[in-house]
């Protein structure tokens, strides 16, 4: 047994000593663990990690449109969006037309317009425009029913306020006023109720008025609350949950083979192919430079491949708008290339490289909006998730998928991401010049 034992404390020595598997063992999961508790641990409390940004437009002069603007405006989920910048940068308030196009364009997922005629004098309930983008389905739906809980739960005096118009329709106001405290008197004469407690009764009361079950409710409330739902993107797209993910998937799995393939400069320094390469007229910076263009050319086939693969067997159209998606798949081949190439330059083994790649590849994902929504993480994370070659890859390949962008609605996304190539390429020159690997 104490030969077993010594064994055991040889083991985890040599494990304590290996920081790379110290890394994947215990650093990896933890940061994943406290980035997706952070999305995810709020959310399972009813609640959103962030505030989901919204446009908002009041035609209306009623009291009621006026409160619902309040009471969303003084939400914890909300934030209003009521104007848009012009071309000279002047902030503009948004009309019917200017909110739609603000949506059309990316700059929200969802628009919420309360007409002119949101609550007419004989209407029974309240009716709402609501312009969308389903882009993010996961986020539209939380959208979605976080503005109709917060109005139904916030706003009781729409029914009330429906019943005085349904009574304004068929006994004219007069009538209608007279009828309501007739009715409130007698009532209260008779079963000692409080007659205002009937004209005016508490909000728990409206809602146990909607019946008993909850299906009841849900058909009472919805005639109540009339939300016209205007899907504005992708009304053609074939499989939009397909559309909307290729782009994600393919940058994490692109990630991973250019970190292998860059990685693979340390098998060739063991294998002594360097050394051969330098005893030749070939210099470190035409070595580094076939290397680049390797991976990148390898990055812009593997993308390539992926999405006809998508093309031919979830009719994700890549025809249409094929010069710009070509334009952002080179863009985000040459990125990610400089990332593999940044972490050969600062590994001194394989296994580190491996190691650290395994590590940023993961987080980039998770907080760059490959798996879930950006909109569903604390403000601070969404910072960060401007940072990562994932997000701007992949909101840019969703431009072109999604809403058939131009070159220049895209010239952002490519500007940003040569940028960080450029960056990071810099920093591997310099590091490959300390002479890690070669």
């Amino acid at each position: 047994m104490k030969t077993i034992l010594q064994l055991i404390r040889k083991d985890y020595k040599l494990f304590w000593s290996d920081r790379r598997a110290v890394t994947m063992t215990f650093i990896i999961p933890i940061a994943l663990i406290i980035i997706w508790g952070a999305v995810f641990g709020n959310l399972n409390k009813g609640g959103t990690a962030t505030k989901l940004h919204i446009a908002f437009l009041n035609n209306s002069t009623s009291p009621i449109g006026k409160k619902i603007e309040r009471v969303l405006d003084s939400s914890k989920t909300f934030v209003l969006i009521k104007s848009y910048k012009d071309e000279n940068g002047k902030r503009i308030p948004f009309d019917t037309s200017s909110i739609q196009n603000y949506v059309r364009k990316g700059s929200v997922s969802a628009a919420l317009v309360i007409p002119a005629d949101a609550l007419s004098d004989t209407a029974f309930g309240l009716k709402l425009k609501f312009y969308y983008d389903p882009k993010n389905d996961l986020e539209m739906q939380m959208i979605d029913g976080m503005l109709q809980k917060t109005i139904m739960t916030e706003i009781p005096d729409i029914f009330m306020q429906g019943m005085k118009n349904q009574a304004v329709k068929f006994l004219g106001l007069d009538s209608g006023k007279a009828f309501n405290n007739e009715i409130a008197k007698t009532v209260g004469k008779y079963f000692k109720i409080d007659p205002k407690w009937i004209t005016n009764p508490p909000v728990d009361s409206v809602m146990s008025m909607a019946g008993g079950s909850d299906s009841a409710k849900n058909s009472f409330f919805q005639n109540i609350l009339q939300l016209d739902k205007v899907q504005l993107v992708g009304q053609d797209i074939a499989n939009p949950w397909a559309t909307r993910s290729v782009g994600g998937w393919a940058m994490m799995f692109l990630l991973f083979t250019l970190t292998a393939t860059s990685s693979a400069l340390f098998e060739e320094k063991k294998s002594g192919v360097v050394l051969r390469l330098l005893a030749s007229p070939i210099s470190r910076v035409q070595i580094l430079w076939s290397k680049y263009l390797y991976n990148m050319s390898l990055g812009f086939i593997q993308l390539l491949i992926l999405f006809t693969a998508g093309c031919l067997l979830y009719q994700i159209d890549i025809f249409s708008n094929f010069i710009n998606l070509v334009l952002i798949i080179i863009a985000a081949a040459t990125a990610c290339t400089a990332f593999g190439m940044l972490l050969s330059s600062i590994s001194r083994t394989a296994g580190q490289a491996n190691g650290y790649g395994m590590f940023l590849i993961l987080a980039m994902s998770s907080i760059g909006g490959a798996w879930f929504p950006t909109s569903f993480m604390p403000d601070f994370i969404q910072t960060i998730s401007k940072f990562t070659i994932v997000y701007w890859s992949m909101d840019g390949i969703l431009q072109v998928l999604w809403r058939n962008a131009s070159i220049f609605d895209i010239l952002p996304h490519i500007g940003i991401l040569i940028g960080i190539a450029v960056l990071i390429t810099s920093i591997s020159i310099w590091q490959f010049k300390k002479g890690h690997v070669f």
